[in-house]
């Protein structure tokens, strides 16, 4: 589930001794996690973090999961949600399907069935675009590969065309090393102009103003790779 480490968990429950337990468990598949105690706290590190999953009991206090959930699910149509659950009772399982769950699983959860879900969930965040790149300043820098957009706490940052051609070939060499000759090729394939070193690295400059520090590394003499962290 290689795709679920690049993604931001937002686990809510209320039962501290559960959460704890599960907690721990999330964190050997995702990212970061973060937790709630309530739908009221579990909302609030929603819009001020924005996480990619959450995972919500439904049975919480001041906001119940299922409120929680359609909250988040107003302000986005991507966040994908899991909902658990002690009940089994067919109005909570129509409401759930109707906010657009990933999966809805009852408690006490089977390690083998959360793992199912996890996998699911996996599958599904497949078809979608968003890259988290750099985690700084409690905040990811995400790319949306079908827009060639690179955004920053839920702003865009503007690249250039040239820029954008060269981060989307950093990203795509997985932390791999790109030679020099490489970038040119890709960037200026089209164009009769000389190779010269000295294009390549005004344009990797240009592209480091606007990333986190160490975002680009140089391996000497020989290209740049991507350090993701």
């Amino acid at each position: 589930m290689n795709l679920l480490k690049q993604m931001v968990l937002l686990y809510a429950e209320d039962e501290l001794d559960i959460q704890k337990h599960y907690s721990s468990y999330f964190q050997n598949y995702f990212r970061y996690v973060y937790t709630a105690v309530d739908g009221e706290q579990a909302l609030a590190i929603y819009k001020e973090n924005r996480p990619d999953v959450v995972i919500l009991d439904i049975n919480m206090p001041y906001l119940n999961g299922l409120e929680v959930a359609r909250k988040i699910r107003e302000d986005s149509s991507e966040i994908s949600i899991i909902l658990l659950t002690a009940r089994s009772d067919k109005e909570t399982l129509i409401e759930a399907v109707e906010i657009g769950l990933v999966t809805y699983l009852e408690k006490p959860i089977q390690r083998d069935i959360l793992k199912h879900a996890l996998a699911k969930l996996n599958q599904k965040l497949k078809s979608n675009n968003k890259i988290n790149l750099w985690f700084y300043k409690n905040s990811f820098y995400t790319w949306n590969k079908s827009k060639q957009q690179l955004f920053y706490k839920q702003q865009q940052i503007l690249l250039t065309k040239q820029e954008i051609s060269l981060l989307g070939i950093l990203i795509s060499s997985n932390g791999a090393k790109v030679s020099y000759q490489d970038i040119y090729e890709e960037i200026w394939f089209n164009e009769d102009r000389e190779y010269k070193e000295s294009t390549i690295k005004t344009l990797i400059s240009a592209l480091r103003v606007k990333l986190p520090p160490k975002a680009i590394e140089n391996v000497y003499g020989m290209g740049y790779y991507l350090n993701i962290y």
